[in-house]
């Protein structure tokens, strides 16, 4: 359960030891990170915003009766819709307009949000956000800041936290576009084992307690993890480990990236319809809804980073990170002297979304809730195909994600004629198998035949330290596969794998 309705309760929940005052939050800053100066224009500017009717005469802003842009009309689907998902994509139900004006009040003026701004977005947007966090997540002490998406703020936190040389953390197969962006900082990646549940504590725990700086260098400070429909594997943490890992984090002094951007799409929620009536829908999602990193965060070490990206549309590049407040502000500077604030447009659309004119909070997870139940029709859907197509054959099996959009399938590769599970390494600690062989081989053959999934290969993280007692090469015969296309696109991409399965193996 999510919902906490007060400070002091959630408090109760968490381990007092866990709790730290005066926290020095410099030390895990990189030399990049500390020789930052501020962006001087910005903090004039920032200084200009705390007295109203301060005459500006110093930004090079153009003057908004030059903006070509009056009003700006967003039709969203009407949140009134018992089912607004369905309604919507049937095109049954209602429309609404939400407007933003230049000249007439509305939650966030053109005039602001066409205008230059801080790093960290505009205050009417992050105070909607933080509104939100607060409900679901009840964060002690945390700020809020904007992003164009988590793959801004995760490159900008791979560069606020890493030095050429350091060691992050991270799940032995994840989302490579991201671990890949901190690869010319110079960082390397220690990959942590995983089961069917997601990360494993213990081996995190092994990691960290056999690390040897003398031959390893410094010990990580990172982890990076994904909690939630883990991208590429589907996992989702149990809160059980969720706070073994946290519990490890505070231990060893490691600050946690979680990056979550699949967190609103949960299946089999059971959400309370009592609770809904009573309270409204975000109370009974936030009943529902995984626990954070961040809501047990009592130790300011988690940077969490959510996106619009998954439950609006991907095209909108914009997102938020909650950190702590000395996080937040480097994360400003450095956004301050780099990509500058978020767009806004997005910016807009959000704070009128959000407002009191257009869905509002509650609405907004009334949606949410609409989008899991459709998301969990098709997971079910592809579910079912794979049983009927794929899974009668033995050659391959896959787990039924609890959230998110992967489903990830395993290639019995065992039963294959050609699998070798006993070949001699070419290089020290090298791979025992031809899995990485064959799973290729299986890829082109689906390519061929007009079916492309995602190889476990493209998401393997590579060993470096000698501490994972086997080769990643010889567990990555799985492929990631979405069941968020159309109905058709399931039935003939599950039907085509079967096939090509059938003939790979015969």
């Amino acid at each position: 359960m999510v919902f906490l309705p007060s400070t002091a309760s959630a408090a109760s929940a968490v381990d007092v030891s866990l709790k730290r005052s005066h926290v020095d939050y410099s030390r895990y800053l990189s030399a990049e990170a500390r020789s930052r100066l501020p962006n001087p224009i910005k903090s004039i500017w920032k200084a200009a915003q705390v007295k109203p009717g301060t005459i500006n005469m110093g930004n090079g802003d153009p003057h908004h009766t030059l903006y070509p842009i009056s009003e700006v009309n967003f039709v969203v689907p009407s949140i009134d819709e018992h089912d607004p998902v369905q309604s919507w994509r049937s095109g049954t139900g209602e429309q609404n307009i939400i407007a933003s004006y230049k000249d007439e009040p509305c939650a966030l003026s053109l005039r602001t949000a066409f205008a230059y701004g801080a790093g960290a977005g505009l205050k009417d947007v992050r105070d909607a956000l933080a509104d939100l966090n607060d409900r679901i997540h009840s964060p002690p002490n945390h700020t809020v800041s904007l992003s164009l998406g988590n793959a801004d703020a995760l490159t900008k936190c791979f560069r606020l936290l890493g030095d050429p040389g350091d060691s992050f953390l991270c799940e032995e197969f994840t989302f490579s576009a991201m671990t890949n962006a901190a690869l010319p900082l110079g960082i390397e990646w220690v990959p942590i084992r995983m089961d069917n549940n997601g990360l494993v504590p213990s081996d995190l725990e092994r990691i960290l307690s056999n690390w040897d700086e003398g031959k390893q260098g410094k010990r990580p400070h990172v982890l990076y993890t994904i909690p939630c429909s883990q991208n590429p594997t589907g996992s989702t943490l149990s809160l059980e480990r969720r706070q073994q890992i946290y519990q490890i984090a505070h231990d060893w002094d490691i600050i946690i990236l979680e990056d979550d951007p699949y967190f609103f799409l949960q299946y089999d929620l059971g959400v309370s319809q009592s609770t809904i009536q009573q309270y409204g829908h975000t109370r009974a999602m936030a009943e529902v809804l995984p626990r954070s990193f961040l809501s047990m965060d009592y130790d300011g070490r988690v940077m969490r980073l959510d996106s619009f990206s998954k439950i609006v549309a991907p095209g909108m590049r914009l997102g938020w990170v909650t950190s702590n407040s000395y996080f937040a502000d480097k994360l400003d500077m450095l956004t301050d002297s780099s990509s500058q604030h978020p767009h806004g447009m997005g910016q807009a659309f959000v704070a009128e979304l959000l407002g009191s004119n257009g869905w509002g909070v509650d609405g907004f997870m009334k949606w949410i809730l609409s989008l899991c139940n459709e998301y969990q029709r098709r997971r079910d859907l592809f579910m079912d195909v794979f049983r009927q197509k794929v899974a009668t054959s033995g050659f391959a099996t896959a787990e039924v994600p609890q959230s998110g959009m992967f489903v990830w399938i395993k290639i019995n590769l065992e039963h294959h004629a050609r699998f070798s599970a006993s070949q001699t390494p070419t290089v020290p600690g090298g791979p025992t198998t031809n899995t990485a062989d064959l799973m290729d081989e299986l890829f082109r053959k689906l390519l061929n035949n007009g079916l492309v999934m995602m190889p476990a290969s493209t998401f393997a993280i590579a060993d470096r330290t000698g501490m994972m007692g086997s080769h990643i090469n010889d567990r990555v015969n799985f492929f990631r596969a979405t069941f968020v296309g159309t109905d058709e696109t399931i039935r003939n991409g599950l039907t085509t794998f079967g096939r090509t399965l059938e003939e790979f193996f015969l």
